[in-house]
Formats: C-alpha cells, structure tokens, sequence
C-alpha cells in the first residue's frame, strides 16, 4: 500500500511541476487515474530526468464478460467488445489473427475513440498510446529501441503531425526537435539536436529533411579488393523513426 501512494504522490508532483510541459501534464494525471483504479496494485512510475513519465501504463480494460468475436473461424477469439451502460467502452483486437492482442482501443461517451494502445513487437506491452479528442488523435507516446521506455513525443495540431520531443540515446533527457512544418508531406521535418547535453538545441546543429542540401546516408560501400578500405562517408544527421503515416 505504501508503494502505490508513493506513486500516487509522484504523480501529483509531476503533474504540477513546471519541468512536465504542459502538453504532456494530461499523461500524468492519466497516470493518477489509472493507479487509483488499480486498487492495490503496486506499481512505481519511471520518469526521466526533466520529470517527464517514461513508463507506458495500460488502461484497464476488463475484457471477462465480454462480447467476443472470432473473425477467422478458428475457435477463438480476435475481437473483445467491452461495454457498460449501453454503450462500448474499449475492445481488444488482434489484428493479425496470431492469438496475440496487438490493439486496445478506448472511447469517449459521445462512442469516439479516445485512446489507442498499439503492441508492435507482439511483447503484450504497449509500444505507442495514441490519444485523441472528440475523435481525434493529438498526441502520441511512443517507444521506439524495445527498452519497455517512451522515447519519443508526437504533438498533432488538427489531425496533423505538427512537432515531435525525442530522447535519442535513452537516458530520460530530449535531445531532439522535430518540427514538421510542410503539410503536403509529411516526411519533411526540421529536427534540431543536442549533442552537449546542454539540453538545448545547439547553433548549427539545424538538418532539413527535405532541403536542398540534405543527402541521406549512401549504403555501405562494398571494398572492390580483399583489404581496401570503404569509401568515407559523410557523417550522417540526426535521425529517428520516419513519421508515422
């Protein structure tokens, strides 16, 4: 019992302290939320150095009693359809019909979804929580080297990628700006760095994805006699996972 109202605690810090920016104080009251529903459960929450939670919690979705749905008539289920009051609350689905859940998906009163939790790595753990309003997604919460830590924050502005916060080496710190500031692609990105763990973005460390000048690494270059050495390659810039379509 001491464990969870540590955490409780930790949370409620979190969630007022000016080192939690302010788009990401909704994550930490979710947290509070989802603990307090726990009951007993004796969870901690991991945070990073600037204060910002790391862990990815599952919302509980209660999938005993249930409406299940074998979508490939193989004897069990693919789809877990939760409700209460009248209404669906959240389902489980498995996508890939596997046996193994790879989605769980929340909605709102109004039946919009609100939250989705996506297991790419087929762990059972969540690797990205997408959370939306009035059916929209505006954020997502992603972890991206399998390290069971977020890593990388997605901010959405009208349905838009619009920018993106990420911890590039897993020490709990930002080291990356993304700024995605050309709608007709969202490839294009301008990301910023810091790599004197100063953590600011450092001058001139600014990289176009898509300028002029910006080359993507070339691949490895295959020595054309036994002990040549590869040709040298320009260093190559910041990057990290393309930006979810």
């Amino acid at each position: 019992m001491k464990s969870l109202e540590l955490t409780k605690f930790t949370v409620s810090r979190i969630a007022s302290s000016g080192a939690l920016s302010a788009w990401a104080r909704p994550t930490a009251a979710l947290l509070g939320v989802v603990l307090g529903a726990c009951g007993g459960a004796q969870a901690q929450v991991a945070t990073g150095e600037e204060g910002r939670p790391l862990e990815l919690v599952h919302e509980a979705c209660n999938l005993d009693g249930g409406r299940q749905v074998d979508v490939d008539g193989d004897g069990r289920a693919d789809i877990w359809h939760v409700e209460s009051g009248g209404r669906e609350v959240c389902r489980a689905v498995d996508l890939n019909l596997d046996g193994v859940r790879d989605a769980f998906i929340y909605y709102d009163d109004a039946g919009r979804e609100r939250r989705r939790e996506s297991d790419y790595d087929r762990d059972g753990v969540p690797d990205e929580i997408a959370l939306s309003e009035a059916g929209v997604v505006v954020r997502k919460e992603r972890e991206t080297n399998y390290d069971a830590k977020l890593d990388t924050w997605d901010l959405y502005e009208g349905g838009r990628l619009a920018k993106r916060e990420r911890d590039s080496d897993g020490d709990g710190i930002i080291d990356q700006w993304w700024m995605f500031d050309r709608p007709e692609d969202p490839r294009c990105a301008t990301v910023t760095s810091d790599h004197n763990q100063d953590r600011q973005p450092d001058p001139g460390s600014e990289v176009d994805l898509c300028g002029e000048g910006y080359k993507a690494p070339p691949p490895p270059t295959t020595p054309t006699q036994l002990g040549a050495p590869a040709a040298p390659s320009a260093a190559p810039p910041p990057l990290a996972p393309a930006p979810p379509t």
